[in-house]
């Protein structure tokens, strides 16, 4: 696909200095939509409880008066609330997801929603967490979701997920653009001698692996592993360092840091 042939949505018009737009990933449409039949499906829903509760109502009250006009309204009510509430749910969502967008531009990427566009050049970018979780019923796959959180230097934060079409592949395209300039910082800093911070775990020379009140110098570690979610690091000899069980949705650019430690003891990380 080239790069005129993209369709931008209204919301990236004002968009400049990010070079030309490489990719287009809109809001799904189980999002978008399914939000919208939710929303249409139970405020329709309310309104049928009210209307029969009304209706009964005042067939209790013609055949038993208006002693039991409380206890025959209670319930379609009820459900009428409930249902009216779940409706209202659903326009929020509705609103909050309508003007979703994801576009992947030369230099950086915009993000759009109901707050407006922000955008970012690549070399603006301080992390990307990723929280990806698989699901499983009495055993079965079930699915898997998708979080992604986005820190800028300045602060600013972006979180995108399975709403956004192809997340995946959209926090695919963002490390191919900033770990490269990311990796060689962060490199540069350790080899210096400074310490450095991905989150609750610190790598530094002096002081090898650090995670809270715990450090594991280089010459112990054997091998870093993600099991499950979580970062753990094998002593030399045989067996597990107690206490470093780390989730990786924790730990920043934890890509980066897994290439900093194979490049410093060789490790053979296992996802």
């Amino acid at each position: 696909m080239t790069t005129t042939a993209l369709q931008l949505p209204a919301s990236f018009s004002d968009v400049f200095g990010m070079g030309a737009p490489v990719e287009v990933y809109p809001v799904t449409r189980k999002s978008k939509w399914g939000s919208a039949i939710a929303a249409l499906v139970f405020l329709g829903g309310a309104g049928v409880a009210f209307l029969f509760g009304i209706w009964y109502t005042y067939d209790v009250y013609q055949q038993n008066g208006p002693a039991m006009i409380v206890n025959a309204l209670i319930g379609p009510l009820v459900f009428a609330v409930i249902f009216f509430i779940i409706g209202l749910v659903g326009l929020w969502s509705l609103y909050v997801n309508w003007r979703k967008s994801v576009v992947i531009y030369q230099n950086g990427f915009a993000y759009s929603d109901h707050k407006g566009v922000k955008a970012w050049r690549w070399d603006e970018f301080q992390s990307i967490r990723a929280a990806v979780t698989k699901h499983y019923t009495n055993g079965i796959y079930t699915g898997t979701t998708h979080v992604y959180t986005l820190d800028k230097q300045d602060g600013e934060r972006i979180v995108i997920n399975d709403s956004i079409s192809k997340v995946e592949e959209v926090a695919g395209k963002i490390r191919e653009a900033i770990f490269p300039q990311m990796y060689q910082r962060y490199s540069a800093a350790y080899n210096s001698g400074q310490p450095v911070a991905f989150g609750p775990v610190i790598l530094s020379r002096a002081d090898g692996i650090q995670s809270g009140k715990k450090s594991y110098p280089w010459a112990e570690v054997s091998a870093v592993k993600i099991e499950r979610g979580y970062i753990q690091v094998a002593k030399k000899g045989g067996g597990w360092f107690s206490g470093t069980s780390i989730p990786a949705a924790s730990v920043p650019n934890v890509e980066i840091m897994l290439s900093i430690i194979d490049q410093i003891i060789g490790l053979g990380v296992k996802k």
